[in-house]
């Protein structure tokens, strides 16, 4: 099933939002009547919702903050997730690794290419071309440091989190509920990825959140930050590495997991 944006008004999501997040009538009429004379003038990505203690917070998108915008840029990054994991699964072999940690990698990896089947299905990448700096692997070549990767793996599911968090919250005040959840599914696991990144990396403790970190509101700022780390999207980035194509056909799972698609 393809999603698209949404027709419903920015007056009906926002309605929407602030009776689920218990607000009183009054308040609720005066802030729609704002909206209808264009005080509050977005589109349907605008409401977060929060809970009931009678206080709305507004998201205001700009240009690149639109449900289309987002599933570009979801579907870029998971294109990127597939090409850096077939790379590390590359090196992984050729270094022996241990192999619970090589299971994690390739559990990591099965994960990500059901990622890239469902979203790339809905939205098409800007790019399949990415710079993949060489200290993510921990140098260049067949080099791999583990407590590298594992960092590596650690700050980008942190910017991964934030951007299906940040898909859950434009879909909701679009009025595509599934698509939120689905949202918020992938983000679930993309926490799990930074847990097990985070566990390489030598954090104590590694699951040391409570609540996911929502740092960025628009695509334009989760993307500045991975290209600030060095990455880049078709473009050369400004670490030393190189550039690495997203493999024509991805390579079979090795290992089986379930939950391969959105529920």
């Amino acid at each position: 099933m393809v999603f698209h944006p949404s027709s419903v008004s920015a007056v009906d999501a926002i309605s929407r939002a602030l009776r689920d997040a218990s607000t009183s009538t009054c308040t609720r009429r005066w802030l729609l009547q704002r909206t209808a004379l264009g005080a509050v003038g977005f589109q349907a990505a605008g409401a977060v919702v929060r809970s009931g203690d009678a206080r709305t917070d507004v998201h205001r998108p700009n240009a690149d903050d639109s449900l289309e915008a987002w599933g570009a840029f979801a579907s870029t990054t998971e294109a990127l997730t597939v090409t850096i994991l077939t790379e590390l699964v590359r090196r992984a072999g050729v270094n022996h690794v241990p192999s619970p940690v090589s299971a994690i990698f390739d559990g990591v990896y099965a994960a990500e290419v059901d990622h890239w089947e469902f979203i790339h299905k809905l939205y098409r990448p800007a790019t399949m071309r990415f710079w993949i700096p060489d200290g993510f692997f921990g140098g260049a070549g067949d080099a791999l440091d583990l407590k590298a990767v594992g960092k590596g793996v650690a700050d980008g599911e942190h910017l991964f989190v934030n951007t299906y968090l940040l898909g859950v919250t434009l879909a909701a005040a679009a009025g595509q509920t599934k698509l939120a959840r689905y949202a918020a599914e992938l983000a679930a696991v993309e926490s799990e990825h930074r847990v097990l990144g985070q566990s390489l990396a030598g954090a104590n403790p590694p699951n040391d959140l409570g609540f996911g970190v929502f740092e960025f509101s628009t695509v334009g700022d989760i993307g500045a930050a991975a290209e600030k780390a060095g990455f880049g999207f078709g473009k050369q980035g400004t670490a030393a590495g190189r550039f690495y194509d997203f493999p024509q056909s991805p390579a079979p799972r090795r290992v089986a997991i379930s939950g391969n698609t959105p529920r």
